[in-house]
């Protein structure tokens, strides 16, 4: 089972306390002020070594491919690190304050906006915006690089959430086409949990209840396909948009129904992460929002393959979907070595016939250009989420991980507020006073 995103996420709380990277050291902050110096020769023919960073979290295609790029580079070699869930930032923030950075990181890109505005990062704007491709990159991922019109990382891999159904189940109750509105899923949820018998439970969704930022991963993409956000405004000037948001309020309404009628197993509400998904492969479950490379868990439970599938996480009344832009981006840390060479670098592993690689090894691209039909094909789960790359989004804050990821997060105090004691009204004024109370601690 891919457990990268739910190990991020509980990771992320012990971290970011213990990251306070303000003021990492004059020389960074000065060197990120002003954009990499313009030279028609950076990040080409690069000479030396390049320190990558990559998280051991998402480290199984840099694994197998920066020995390819030491092959094929006789000048240019990656000494690739491996930094734990558990310290990745913490590793980074005091190789800067101690002024011996690595050339490049794979850093989590919920991560990025906090060092860029510390002044971490060099400003790579000028070769981001000159790449042929930039249209095609993950969107999410490039906002959370960008400070007003400057670049501080771009793309590296994506880690993207889905619908997953039971097409057997679907087929059995009579249902022609997966959800694409929340009133579907509450209709399909209802007949498909009408299918149990006396020997063989049957539910309509399963999620993980007690697993706050696996709930923000495949939650917060249906709010945003409806065309709302959660936050919104000016770094610095960031306000909580819950009490009158209507697709929250009726995401809540939706989960709140499913749990009350019995239409997801009880043990969705503890489920904490570390087994999310296993249920799904029983071959029990109607629904499960979660992350696209879990098929892998289902064929190992032993779900056929033809028995299931993903889409896009749905909006309220239906249109394209989303996707939560989740995974890592490439950044340059003030202070790098090898500057040039950490772009060449970036810029092979963006390079189509590298993004090609990275399902076989078990990541996902950043580039929707590389969906083909022969990719299709090929890795059709993947595929199902790169058509839904272009509509992704994020929340884009320095609070992210405050308000969303961490154990007493108002995220999660609304959530239980409204499923648990299905009370949606008081829940989103728990939610709309908690995270507007976070943003404040943030930027005072």
């Amino acid at each position: 089972m891919r457990k990268k995103y739910w190990k991020a996420l509980v990771a992320a709380a012990a971290t970011v306390t213990a990251l306070s990277i303000t003021g990492v050291t004059a020389m960074s902050a000065g060197a990120s002020s002003k954009a990499v110096r313009t030279s028609p020769t950076f990040g080409v023919n690069a000479t030396g070594t390049v320190e990558f960073w990559a998280r051991d979290a998402t480290s199984s295609a840099a694994v197998v491919l920066v020995p390819e790029f030491n092959k094929t580079h006789k000048n240019l070699k990656i000494v690739l690190h491996l930094t734990s869930p558990n310290d990745d930032t913490s590793q980074l923030a005091t190789a800067i304050r101690a002024g011996d950075p690595p050339d490049l990181v794979g850093l989590n890109d919920i991560d990025v906006p906090e060092f860029a505005h510390e002044g971490a990062l060099l400003n790579i704007t000028k070769y981001v915006n000159a790449l042929p491709y930039k249209s095609a990159l993950s969107p999410g991922h490039l906002a959370l690089a960008t400070i007003g019109t400057q670049y501080y990382g771009v793309p590296y891999l994506s880690d993207l959430s889905v619908l997953w159904y039971n097409k057997a189940l679907f087929k059995k109750a009579h249902i022609n086409n997966p959800p694409t509105t929340f009133a579907a899923i509450a209709k399909d949820a209802k007949l498909i949990t009408a299918l149990s018998t006396p020997s063989k439970p049957v539910y309509g969704l399963s999620f993980a209840g007690d697993c706050q930022g696996c709930l923000g991963f495949v939650m917060l993409p249906d709010i945003w396909a409806s065309g709302q956000h959660l936050i919104e405004g000016a770094l610095g000037h960031q306000t909580a948009n819950v009490l009158h948001n209507q697709p929250l309020k009726a995401l809540l309404s939706l989960y709140a129904q499913i749990w009350a009628a019995k239409e997801a197993p009880a043990d969705s509400q503890t489920q904490s992460g570390p087994t999310w998904g296993q249920d799904f492969g029983k071959g029990n479950i109607g629904m499960l929002p979660g992350d696209y490379g879990f098929f892998n868990t289902y064929l190992k439970e032993g779900l056929p393959a033809s028995d299931f599938a993903d889409v896009p996480l749905p909006s309220e009344n239906g249109g394209h979907g989303s996707t939560f832009d989740g995974g890592d981006d490439f950044v340059i840390p003030a202070g790098a070595k090898n500057p040039s060479g950490a772009w060449e670098v970036a810029q092979w592993f963006l390079s189509k016939g590298v993004q090609l690689q990275y399902a076989p090894n078990g990541e996902s691209p950043v580039r929707s250009d590389i969906v083909t039909p022969a990719y299709v094909k090929a890795y059709p789960y993947d595929a199902v989420a790169l058509d839904t790359l272009p509509y992704g989004s994020v929340e884009y804050t320095l609070a992210y991980d405050q308000v969303f990821n961490e154990p007493a997060s108002p995220w999660l105090k609304m959530f239980d507020e409204a499923v648990y004691s299905d009370n949606v009204s008081q829940a989103l004024v728990i939610g709309q006073s908690g995270i507007q109370a976070t943003l404040n601690s943030v930027t005072s």
